[in-house]
């Protein structure tokens, strides 16, 4: 019985997902999604490379228009704030708060997330040193290098999820405490943990979906 209940939940909700890029991010997901039995009731949307944060954006309504009869309960975008304009990154969590879309961003990049499974990071990191790190995580610990293309990074860190969404709220509690707020503009930050979260949630009708960007952003 119980079983029926949490499939018809699923069902129930639904969640829309556009991603910066073809690879790293939508990998992860797309098996986060396997694990979880999600596949089918979470859409993921990019086939195309080097998508700039407007152009994600944009995706979630074109999804939509080339589906109207497809309703969701959330809809994200993933974003890193790389070398992005700060028009073209805060411009589109502007946009997208105006929406109710929420913004799974990382500053500098989404390598900050798998790192956080691993070990808490402060500091402003680069993403070419982030990559590096990852190199080193990987080797030390699988006997292999950290492949940003790589299809299988999800089951190399499956078991360290509560981990690394402690370490990024963590890296939440220290914006409040040194800006008063998030501030996506400071390195490092990463909210996908929100993402993550969000996905979890379809399975408890108790826990609530919390994304960025807030009202008062």
């Amino acid at each position: 019985m119980a079983r029926s209940i949490n499939k018809k939940r699923v069902e129930e909700k639904a969640v829309l997902i556009a991603f910066e890029d073809s690879k790293s991010s939508k990998y992860y997901f797309r098996d986060l999604l396997r694990d979880k039995k999600l596949t089918g009731q979470v859409i993921l949307v990019n086939r195309d490379k080097g998508q700039d944060p407007k152009r994600v954006f944009e995706k979630i309504g074109e999804y939509k228009n080339k589906n109207p009869n497809e309703v969701f309960e959330k809809e994200w975008i993933v974003i890193d704030k790389d070398n992005w304009s700060k028009d073209k990154y805060l411009g589109v969590m502007e946009r997208a708060r105006k929406e109710d879309i929420c913004v799974a961003f990382s500053n500098d990049a989404y390598e900050l997330w798998i790192i956080l499974h691993f070990e808490p990071l402060t500091r402003p990191t680069h993403r070419t040193e982030l990559n590096s790190k990852l190199n080193t995580i990987f080797l030390e610990r699988y006997g292999k290098k950290y492949e940003k293309s790589s299809q299988d990074i999800y089951k190399f860190i499956i078991g360290f999820q509560e981990v690394a969404i402690k370490n990024a709220k963590n890296l939440v509690k220290q914006h409040h405490r040194d800006y008063g707020k998030i501030d996506p503009e400071k390195n490092p930050i990463t909210m996908i943990y929100q993402l993550v979260e969000c996905l979890n949630s379809l399975y408890d009708k108790e826990r609530k979906c919390n994304c960025f960007p807030m009202v008062d952003m």
